[in-house]
């Protein structure tokens, strides 16, 4: 077995990620305006903010919660990286998660947060920890599935949504465990096509 935290090289990328969050957060709110994924303008041909909606946060709080997680899923996963690089996940996931929306949750004009992301790289990572049989992987893929389940019945935080100032998003938590299944899924058959190892 495998220990579960993985301090392989691999940080820069997550480190990257974090500091885009961090300066959209700085930016005017007109100009944070124009990057928020927004229903409307995005069915009149603003694709770009299907990824960039997920830079943004609702309020401090939102990103230092983000952050945290970011940099959880660093410490456990970093050493993925090789596998698919952070780039193609965070790209796949914020467009598969955004679409999903948009599709599917009329109801959502407005979405920011990096968390339907998270749960996405997680999930990739929590699946990827069992092919690779890393300690606690089993036990962790479990818990993002209970926690998605607990979420899609109970509904939304209101402690946490008055905390972060916003609605808790639950079904991005949900569309982003999807687009990790369909992450982990693409290693697999890449890896079994070109006859290489995952770990």
């Amino acid at each position: 077995m495998q220990p579960l935290f993985n301090a392989k090289a691999g940080f820069g990328p997550f480190y990257l990620l974090l500091s885009l969050a961090i300066l959209a957060f700085m930016l005017p709110e007109s100009v944070q305006q124009i990057f928020a994924y927004q229903k409307a303008n995005v069915a009149s041909g603003e694709a770009w903010r299907l990824i960039s909606g997920h830079l943004l946060h609702s309020n401090l709080y939102h990103l230092l919660l983000n952050g945290g997680g970011l940099l959880v899923i660093m410490l456990l996963h970093a050493g993925y990286q090789r596998q698919l690089a952070l780039f193609w996940q965070l790209l796949f996931n914020a467009v598969l998660i955004s679409s999903l929306m948009f599709w599917f949750q009329p109801d959502i004009q407005r979405y920011v947060g990096l968390s339907g992301v998270l749960h996405g790289l997680l999930f990739f990572g929590a699946l990827l920890d069992i092919k690779t049989g890393k300690t606690g992987g089993v036990l962790l893929t479990l818990g993002i599935l209970a926690k998605i389940i607990y979420e899609q019945f109970q509904g939304p935080d209101p402690q946490l949504g008055q905390l972060i100032s916003a609605t808790v998003a639950i079904d991005a938590h949900l569309y982003g465990v999807i687009g990790g299944a369909l992450l982990f899924s693409f290693v697999m058959i890449n890896a079994k096509l070109r006859k290489q190892p995952i770990a």
